[in-house]
C-alpha cells in the first residue's frame, strides 16, 4: 500500500527517542516469547548495528525481560526501515482536523508544518498511532482520560557509573531493594535497580529530597558505565498540549537538580557520576483512551484471556504509578501470564476505516498500565498498519469482517497471535 507517516517531532520513535524511556519491556513471559514480528526484527537490526543488547532477564524480576537500546540509533533505524519500504514521511507535521463524509467516512487530514504552513492528505483509511487519541476525538469517537491517570517522567542519563560496586551493595542489602529471586542474575553485569529505599527514606526526611518517589528506578542502557533514571514523578498535567509539556519539563529539571547531587553523594556506584543528557520531552505516559468496540480490562490480562480475533499479545505486570502518593502500584498476571489483545479494541462504532492503535487503544485505566508498554504497542501497531492496509480494499471499511484474513498476514509477518505460539 501507499503509506504516509505523519509524525510531529523531527525525528522518529516517540517516547523511546524523545524521551529516552529506555530499556523496552517486555517481549518476554514465562513460557517464551510473546512479541516477535517487525519488533523483533527491529531488535535484530539494532543488535546487528551494536545498539542494542538484545533480551535479558529483568534484574529487578518485575518484568520477564529487558532489552536495553541506543535511542540515536533506534530514531535512525526506524527512519531506515520506513525509508526502505517506501513510506512517504513527514516529520514536523501537527494533526490540526480530519475530513468525515456522509457515510462517516474518514477521506482526509489538515497538517500544520513546523513553519506554520497547512499541507493536507488524502487516504482510504487511517491509523492514530499518535500517543493522546488526536485524529480519534476529532473524528467524534468517544474517548475517556481518567483522572487518576498515571503521572509523567523527565527521564534522565548519568555517565562515570560503577555498575560492580552498585551490584555490590544490592547484594549486601538485599532487603533494600526489588530484585530478582534469582540473585544470579545480577552477576550477568546488567544494572536494573528498583530500591535504595532507606536512602530516598532519609533524605526526604532531611529536606535533601522533595521528589514525591519513594525509591530510586534506573537501568543501564547500551553501556555498563551509564544508567537511564526513571524516578522524577511530574503530577496534575495531562501532557497534551505544548505548553503542558514545557510545564512538564520544567518540573522534571527541578527534580533532576535535586536528583542528581543526591545520587553522586549518597549512592554507592555514583561517587565519580555526572549527568550526561536529559530528555527532550517528559515521558508521558497516559491520556486519552479509546471507548471501542470492545474495553479489554484488567481482569482479563490477569487471568490470561484469550479472543477469537486476537491480533496481538502482552505479558507486562500490571503497574500503575500513581498521581498521589510516593509508590506504586502492582499486580502480577496469573497462570501462562499473557494475553491477547482483541481487535475489536482498535475499532471504534462512529468512523469505519478509522484504526487507533498503540496507548489509545480501548482499555480499562487499571488495563493500560500493562498494555502501554513499548513492546506491546510495537506489536499492536504491526496489527493496525495490516488493519488498515484491508480497510483501504473496502470502500465500507468493514474491518472486522477480514479478521481471518488480518491474521493471516500477521501470522505471515511472523506476530505472536495466539497462546500456542509461545516458546
Amino acid at each position: 500500500r501507499s503509506v504516509a507517516l505523519v509524525e510531529r517531532a523531527d525525528i522518529p520513535g516517540g517516547m523511546a527517542t524523545l524521551a529516552l524511556v529506555n530499556p523496552l519491556q517486555t517481549f518476554h513471559a514465562p513460557g517464551g516469547q510473546v512479541i516477535r514480528g517487525i519488533g523483533q526484527e527491529l531488535v535484530d537490526r539494532l543488535v546487528a548495528r551494536k545498539a542494542c543488547l538484545g533480551h535479558l532477564t529483568d534484574p529487578i524480576g518485575f518484568a520477564n525481560t529487558v532489552t536495553p537500546v541506543d535511542p540515536d540509533a533506534l530514531a535512525a533505524e526506524l527512519r531506515a526501515m520506513c525509508e526502505q519500504a517506501g513510506v512517504r514521511l513527514l516529520f514536523s507535521h501537527r494533526f490540526r482536523e480530519c475530513r468525515i463524509d456522509a457515510k462517516r467516512q474518514m477521506t482526509g487530514v489538515a497538517l500544520t508544518d513546523a513553519a506554520g504552513r497547512s499541507a493536507s492528505l488524502s487516504a482510504r483509511a487511517f491509523v492514530d498511532a499518535g500517543g493522546n487519541g488526536d485524529m480519534t476525538l476529532a473524528a467524534g469517537c468517544p474517548m475517556e482520560m481518567d483522572p487518576e491517570r498515571q503521572p509523567m517522567t523527565l527521564m534522565f542519563v548519568m555517565g562515570g557509573v560503577d555498575p560492580r560496586a552498585i551490584i555490590r551493595f544490592q547484594k549486601e542489602n538485599p532487603a533494600d531493594f526489588h530484585m530478582h529471586p534469582d540473585l544470579s542474575v545480577l552477576d550477568r553485569g546488567f544494572v536494573a535497580v528498583s530500591g535504595f529505599f532507606s536512602q530516598v527514606a532519609e533524605a526526604r526526611a532531611r529536606g535533601e529530597l522533595t521528589v514525591p518517589r519513594d525509591r530510586l528506578l534506573f537501568f543501564n542502557n547500551t553501556r555498563c558505565d551509564e544508567v537511564v533514571v526513571n524516578t522524577t514523578r511530574i503530577t496534575g498535567l495531562a501532557g497534551i498540549e505544548p505548553s503542558e509539556l514545557d510545564q512538564a519539563r520544567a518540573r522534571g529539571m527541578e527534580q533532576v537538580r535535586e536528583l542528581v547531587p543526591f545520587m553522586t553523594k549518597r549512592i554507592a556506584g555514583f561517587e565519580n557520576a555526572f549527568l550526561k543528557t536529559v530528555a527532550r520531552e517528559p515521558g508521558v505516559r497516559e491520556t486519552r483512551r479509546l471507548l471501542g468496540r470492545y474495553i479489554l480490562n484488567e481482569y482479563e490480562l490477569i487471568e490470561g484471556a484469550e479472543f477469537d480475533d486476537a491480533i496481538a499479545r502482552g505479558a507486562y505486570p500490571l503497574d500503575i504509578h500513581q498521581q498521589t502518593g510516593e509508590g506504586l502500584k502492582t499486580l502480577s498476571l496469573t497462570g501462562k501470564q499473557h494475553y491477547a489483545i482483541p481487535l475489536r479494541c482498535l475499532l471504534n462504532n462512529e468512523v469505519p476505516n478509522l484504526i487507533t492503535a498503540g496507548k489509545c487503544m480501548s482499555v480499562t485505566h487499571q488495563g493500560f498500565s500493562s498494555t502501554r508498554v513499548m513492546p506491546t504497542c510495537l506489536a499492536v501497531g504491526q496489527a493496525a498498519g495490516v488493519a488498515a492496509a484491508f480497510a483501504a480494499l473496502d470502500p465500507g471499511g468493514n474491518i472486522e469482517d477480514r479478521t481471518k484474513e488480518i491474521q493471516n498476514v500477521l501470522l505471515e509477518q511472523r506476530a505472536v497471535l495466539f497462546s500456542d505460539q509461545v516458546k
